[in-house]
Protein backbone atom coordinates (compact mmCIF):
# COMPACT_ATOMS: atom_id res chain seq x y z
CA UNK A 1 0.00 0.00 0.00
CA UNK A 2 1.06 3.55 -0.69
CA UNK A 3 -1.75 5.61 0.75
CA UNK A 4 -5.41 4.70 0.73
CA UNK A 5 -8.79 5.07 2.38
CA UNK A 6 -11.32 3.13 4.39
CA UNK A 7 -14.81 3.25 5.84
CA UNK A 8 -17.16 1.59 8.32
CA UNK A 9 -20.06 -0.74 7.51
CA UNK A 10 -22.66 2.03 7.19
CA UNK A 11 -20.29 4.47 5.49
CA UNK A 12 -20.60 7.26 8.04
CA UNK A 13 -16.98 7.04 9.27
CA UNK A 14 -14.29 7.42 6.62
CA UNK A 15 -10.55 7.98 6.73
CA UNK A 16 -7.68 8.60 4.34
CA UNK A 17 -3.92 8.19 4.78
CA UNK A 18 -0.86 9.13 2.75
CA UNK A 19 2.26 7.06 2.07
CA UNK A 20 3.07 3.46 2.97
CA UNK A 21 2.15 2.14 6.44
CA UNK A 22 4.87 1.81 9.06
CA UNK A 23 4.02 -1.90 9.36
CA UNK A 24 1.21 -4.37 8.63
CA UNK A 25 0.42 -7.25 10.98
CA UNK A 26 -2.09 -9.66 12.49
CA UNK A 27 -2.70 -9.22 16.24
CA UNK A 28 -3.75 -12.14 18.46
CA UNK A 29 -4.08 -10.39 21.85
CA UNK A 30 -7.25 -11.11 23.80
CA UNK A 31 -8.39 -7.48 24.02
CA UNK A 32 -8.26 -7.02 20.24
CA UNK A 33 -10.01 -10.34 19.68
CA UNK A 34 -12.83 -9.37 22.03
CA UNK A 35 -13.07 -5.88 20.59
CA UNK A 36 -13.81 -7.38 17.15
CA UNK A 37 -15.33 -10.76 18.17
CA UNK A 38 -12.78 -12.35 15.86
CA UNK A 39 -10.06 -15.00 16.32
CA UNK A 40 -7.47 -12.34 15.48
CA UNK A 41 -7.43 -8.84 13.99
CA UNK A 42 -5.34 -7.21 11.27
CA UNK A 43 -3.83 -3.73 11.61
CA UNK A 44 -1.52 -1.31 9.87
CA UNK A 45 0.23 1.66 11.48
CA UNK A 46 0.24 5.22 10.12
CA UNK A 47 2.11 8.18 11.61
CA UNK A 48 0.07 11.06 12.99
CA UNK A 49 0.00 13.87 10.49
CA UNK A 50 -0.36 11.44 7.59
CA UNK A 51 -4.00 10.49 8.12
CA UNK A 52 -7.34 12.19 8.78
CA UNK A 53 -11.02 11.38 9.21
CA UNK A 54 -13.01 12.37 6.12
CA UNK A 55 -16.50 11.51 7.35
CA UNK A 56 -18.14 11.44 10.74
CA UNK A 57 -15.56 11.39 13.53
CA UNK A 58 -15.85 8.05 15.34
CA UNK A 59 -16.59 7.57 19.01
CA UNK A 60 -13.85 6.47 21.41
CA UNK A 61 -13.84 3.65 23.96
CA UNK A 62 -10.98 3.63 26.53
CA UNK A 63 -10.61 -0.15 26.80
CA UNK A 64 -7.66 0.00 29.22
CA UNK A 65 -5.31 2.65 30.67
CA UNK A 66 -3.58 4.50 27.85
CA UNK A 67 -5.61 2.78 25.11
CA UNK A 68 -8.30 4.34 22.90
CA UNK A 69 -10.37 2.36 20.41
CA UNK A 70 -12.26 4.25 17.70
CA UNK A 71 -15.63 2.92 16.45
CA UNK A 72 -18.65 4.06 14.46
CA UNK A 73 -21.46 5.12 16.80
CA UNK A 74 -24.08 4.15 14.18
CA UNK A 75 -23.09 0.67 13.00
CA UNK A 76 -20.52 -0.20 15.69
CA UNK A 77 -17.69 -1.01 13.26
CA UNK A 78 -14.26 -0.94 14.97
CA UNK A 79 -12.08 1.50 13.03
CA UNK A 80 -8.76 2.14 14.76
CA UNK A 81 -6.60 1.69 17.85
CA UNK A 82 -4.35 4.17 19.68
CA UNK A 83 -2.06 3.40 22.61
CA UNK A 84 0.50 5.32 24.65
CA UNK A 85 3.15 2.75 23.70
CA UNK A 86 2.73 3.84 20.07
CA UNK A 87 2.13 7.54 20.70
CA UNK A 88 3.46 8.52 17.27
CA UNK A 89 0.92 6.57 15.21
CA UNK A 90 -2.61 5.23 14.83
CA UNK A 91 -3.47 1.62 13.95
CA UNK A 92 -6.27 1.13 11.43
CA UNK A 93 -8.14 -2.15 11.02
CA UNK A 94 -7.16 -3.62 7.67
CA UNK A 95 -10.65 -4.97 7.00
CA UNK A 96 -11.96 -1.39 7.00
CA UNK A 97 -9.93 -0.49 3.90
CA UNK A 98 -11.87 0.37 0.77
CA UNK A 99 -9.83 -2.42 -0.85
CA UNK A 100 -8.70 -4.84 1.90
CA UNK A 101 -6.88 -6.97 -0.68
CA UNK A 102 -4.13 -4.31 -0.68
CA UNK A 103 -3.20 -5.26 2.89
CA UNK A 104 0.11 -7.17 3.02
CA UNK A 105 0.77 -8.53 6.53
CA UNK A 106 4.37 -9.05 7.52
CA UNK A 107 4.04 -10.84 10.86
CA UNK A 108 1.84 -12.09 13.69
CA UNK A 109 2.09 -10.15 16.98
CA UNK A 110 1.10 -11.31 20.47
CA UNK A 111 1.24 -14.86 19.13
CA UNK A 112 1.53 -16.14 22.72
CA UNK A 113 -2.17 -15.27 23.08
CA UNK A 114 -3.37 -17.00 19.91
CA UNK A 115 -6.30 -19.37 20.20
CA UNK A 116 -5.32 -23.06 20.08
CA UNK A 117 -7.73 -23.77 17.21
CA UNK A 118 -6.15 -21.07 15.03
CA UNK A 119 -3.68 -23.05 12.92
CA UNK A 120 -1.89 -20.95 10.31
CA UNK A 121 0.83 -21.93 7.90
CA UNK A 122 1.44 -18.61 6.13
CA UNK A 123 5.16 -18.48 6.81
CA UNK A 124 4.93 -15.09 8.56
CA UNK A 125 7.15 -14.27 11.53
CA UNK A 126 5.46 -14.78 14.91
CA UNK A 127 6.17 -12.26 17.65
CA UNK A 128 5.29 -12.97 21.26
CA UNK A 129 5.02 -10.47 24.09
CA UNK A 130 7.48 -11.00 26.98
CA UNK A 131 5.90 -11.40 30.41
CA UNK A 132 7.67 -10.34 33.59
CA UNK A 133 7.33 -13.01 36.25
CA UNK A 134 6.48 -12.22 39.84
CA UNK A 135 8.04 -13.85 42.90
CA UNK A 136 4.76 -15.65 43.68
CA UNK A 137 4.65 -17.37 40.25
CA UNK A 138 5.51 -21.02 39.65
CA UNK A 139 9.15 -21.11 38.54
CA UNK A 140 9.25 -24.86 38.01
CA UNK A 141 8.67 -24.62 34.22
CA UNK A 142 11.31 -21.88 33.91
CA UNK A 143 13.85 -23.99 35.80
CA UNK A 144 13.05 -26.99 33.60
CA UNK A 145 13.53 -24.89 30.47
CA UNK A 146 16.90 -23.54 31.65
CA UNK A 147 18.16 -27.01 32.56
CA UNK A 148 17.05 -28.38 29.17
CA UNK A 149 18.63 -25.50 27.25
CA UNK A 150 21.94 -25.63 29.18
CA UNK A 151 22.28 -29.43 29.09
CA UNK A 152 24.45 -29.31 25.95
CA UNK A 153 27.20 -27.65 28.00
CA UNK A 154 27.72 -30.75 30.15
CA UNK A 155 31.12 -32.33 29.55
CA UNK A 156 32.03 -29.37 27.32
CA UNK A 157 32.78 -26.65 29.86
CA UNK A 158 35.01 -26.59 32.91
CA UNK A 159 33.98 -25.83 35.59
CA UNK A 160 30.41 -27.19 35.22
CA UNK A 161 27.54 -24.75 34.78
CA UNK A 162 25.99 -23.15 37.86
CA UNK A 163 22.61 -24.23 36.48
CA UNK A 164 23.08 -27.53 38.32
CA UNK A 165 22.79 -25.61 41.60
CA UNK A 166 19.88 -23.43 40.48
CA UNK A 167 16.48 -23.93 42.14
CA UNK A 168 12.97 -22.66 41.54
CA UNK A 169 13.10 -20.84 44.88
CA UNK A 170 16.31 -19.09 43.83
CA UNK A 171 14.65 -17.91 40.62
CA UNK A 172 11.65 -16.65 42.60
CA UNK A 173 14.00 -14.74 44.91
CA UNK A 174 15.71 -13.16 41.89
CA UNK A 175 12.33 -12.15 40.48
CA UNK A 176 11.71 -10.18 43.66
CA UNK A 177 14.84 -8.05 43.26
CA UNK A 178 15.75 -8.39 39.56
CA UNK A 179 13.72 -9.08 36.40
CA UNK A 180 12.78 -12.52 35.11
CA UNK A 181 11.10 -12.44 31.68
CA UNK A 182 9.48 -15.29 29.76
CA UNK A 183 7.98 -15.89 26.35
CA UNK A 184 5.04 -18.29 26.34
CA UNK A 185 3.05 -20.25 23.80
CA UNK A 186 -0.39 -21.54 24.81
CA UNK A 187 0.68 -21.42 28.44
CA UNK A 188 4.01 -23.19 27.85
CA UNK A 189 7.24 -21.41 28.80
CA UNK A 190 9.36 -21.44 25.63
CA UNK A 191 12.08 -18.85 26.35
CA UNK A 192 13.39 -16.90 29.31
CA UNK A 193 15.90 -14.27 30.41
CA UNK A 194 17.07 -12.85 33.74
CA UNK A 195 18.02 -9.14 33.82
CA UNK A 196 20.17 -7.70 36.59
CA UNK A 197 20.61 -3.90 36.73
CA UNK A 198 24.06 -2.61 37.70
CA UNK A 199 25.43 0.90 38.05
CA UNK A 200 26.41 1.31 34.40
CA UNK A 201 24.89 -1.66 32.55
CA UNK A 202 22.12 -4.24 32.44
CA UNK A 203 23.37 -7.81 32.78
CA UNK A 204 21.71 -10.62 30.79
CA UNK A 205 21.71 -14.09 32.31
CA UNK A 206 20.04 -17.46 31.85
CA UNK A 207 18.99 -16.74 28.27
CA UNK A 208 17.28 -19.96 27.17
CA UNK A 209 15.00 -21.14 24.33
CA UNK A 210 13.12 -24.44 24.24
CA UNK A 211 14.46 -26.96 21.72
CA UNK A 212 11.37 -27.05 19.50
CA UNK A 213 11.23 -23.24 19.26
CA UNK A 214 14.84 -22.56 18.25
CA UNK A 215 15.48 -20.91 14.93
CA UNK A 216 12.47 -18.58 15.31
CA UNK A 217 14.37 -15.52 16.52
CA UNK A 218 13.22 -15.76 20.15
CA UNK A 219 16.69 -15.16 21.60
CA UNK A 220 17.05 -12.04 19.45
CA UNK A 221 13.62 -10.88 20.56
CA UNK A 222 14.58 -11.20 24.23
CA UNK A 223 17.85 -9.35 23.63
CA UNK A 224 15.92 -6.56 21.93
CA UNK A 225 13.58 -6.51 24.92
CA UNK A 226 16.62 -6.27 27.22
CA UNK A 227 17.79 -3.24 25.24
CA UNK A 228 14.37 -1.65 25.71
CA UNK A 229 14.55 -2.29 29.45
CA UNK A 230 18.07 -0.85 29.61
CA UNK A 231 16.85 2.37 27.98
CA UNK A 232 13.92 2.54 30.39
CA UNK A 233 16.36 2.16 33.30
CA UNK A 234 18.74 4.77 31.80
CA UNK A 235 21.52 2.17 31.50
CA UNK A 236 23.77 2.63 28.45
CA UNK A 237 25.00 -0.91 27.92
CA UNK A 238 24.01 -4.59 27.87
CA UNK A 239 26.49 -7.17 29.17
CA UNK A 240 26.56 -10.96 29.27
CA UNK A 241 29.03 -13.78 29.77
CA UNK A 242 29.55 -17.08 28.03
CA UNK A 243 32.13 -19.84 28.47
CA UNK A 244 35.33 -19.85 26.44
CA UNK A 245 34.57 -23.33 25.06
CA UNK A 246 31.25 -22.35 23.48
CA UNK A 247 32.38 -20.95 20.14
CA UNK A 248 28.87 -21.07 18.70
CA UNK A 249 27.68 -18.74 21.46
CA UNK A 250 30.50 -16.28 20.71
CA UNK A 251 29.40 -16.15 17.07
CA UNK A 252 25.71 -15.83 17.95
CA UNK A 253 26.27 -12.91 20.32
CA UNK A 254 28.60 -11.20 17.85
CA UNK A 255 25.82 -11.44 15.25
CA UNK A 256 23.53 -9.65 17.74
CA UNK A 257 25.95 -6.74 18.02
CA UNK A 258 27.96 -7.77 21.09
CA UNK A 259 31.74 -7.40 21.28
CA UNK A 260 34.23 -8.98 23.67
CA UNK A 261 35.42 -6.62 26.42
CA UNK A 262 37.23 -9.00 28.76
CA UNK A 263 37.86 -12.47 30.11
CA UNK A 264 37.51 -13.80 33.64
CA UNK A 265 38.48 -16.95 35.53
CA UNK A 266 36.38 -18.93 38.00
CA UNK A 267 37.82 -19.34 41.48
CA UNK A 268 40.67 -21.84 41.54
CA UNK A 269 41.44 -21.59 37.79
CA UNK A 270 44.62 -20.06 36.39
CA UNK A 271 43.17 -19.58 32.90
CA UNK A 272 40.20 -17.60 31.55
CA UNK A 273 36.98 -19.60 31.77
CA UNK A 274 34.43 -16.97 30.68
CA UNK A 275 34.23 -14.18 28.09
CA UNK A 276 32.44 -10.92 28.86
CA UNK A 277 30.51 -9.33 25.98
CA UNK A 278 28.91 -5.88 25.80
CA UNK A 279 26.62 -3.92 23.49
CA UNK A 280 25.63 -0.28 23.61
CA UNK A 281 21.90 0.53 23.55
Amino acid sequence: MDGGAGHCLCGAVNYRFEGPPNWQAHCHCESCRRNCSAPFTSYFGVNHGKWHWTGTVPQIYASSPGVRRHFCAICGTPMAFEGETWAHEIHFYAASLDDPSEFEPGLHVNWNEHLPWVRLDDGLKRMRSPRRMQAADDFGPVLALIREAFAYMDRRIDPPSSVHRLTADALAARAATEEVWVLEDLGQTIACLVLTPAADHLYLGKLAVAQHFRGHGLARQLVRHAATRAKALALPELRLETRVELQENHQAFAAMGFTEIGRTAHQGYDRPTSILFARRV
